[in-house]
């Protein structure tokens, strides 16, 4: 009994300093499923040239990146900030993360609300939807970086409610 309650007792220790960690199991159970179709073929978001099959994957909020190279991998690194809506757009694009709101108002979209076509070429097509005709047209006026900027940078990324459930 004293034996079993010392490992108990050394366990919860160690697991409350960081030195054991059940982490591993919950993410694996947390992390979103990615659609390995969508990976072949595509490309680089940093260095759009490159494919990204079998190069470098990352871990990033509650799913994968997939980099060509260890280069892409530094600079994202280095500067999140700059390739976040891109990003955000891959986590979309490889059904890692789903779209649960309007990106424009927060507001809830369903099977009826209006769609549009986020189309980025070699980085892939991400259908979303928005609450209304108009805001269907004005993302139909923009350039492809201005549409992901306006739908997957962190303003419309939080207002859609974007997440890997």
């Amino acid at each position: 009994m004293k034996k079993a309650f010392t490992t108990l007792l050394l366990g919860c220790s160690l697991f409350m300093s960081g030195l054991l960690s059940f982490d591993g199991a919950f993410q694996v159970a947390a992390a979103a499923e990615v659609d390995e179709s969508k990976i072949d073929g595509l490309k680089c978001f940093i260095m759009v040239r490159k494919d990204v099959k079998g190069k470098k994957v990352v871990d990033y909020k509650d799913g994968k990146l997939f980099l060509c190279c260890s280069s892409c991998v530094k600079k994202m690194d280095r500067d999140p900030d700059k390739y976040e809506a891109k990003a955000n757009f891959q986590l979309v694009y490889t059904g890692q993360y789903r779209q649960h709101a309007c990106p424009f108002t927060g507001k809830e979209v369903t099977s009826e609300s209006p769609q549009v076509e986020v189309d980025g070429g070699s980085l892939g097509i991400v259908e979303i939807k928005v609450c209304s005709d108009e805001m269907v047209k004005q993302l139909d006026a923009m350039e492809f970086g201005d549409q992901v900027k306006t739908v997957f940078g962190p303003k419309g990324f939080e207002a859609g409610k974007f997440s890997a459930e």
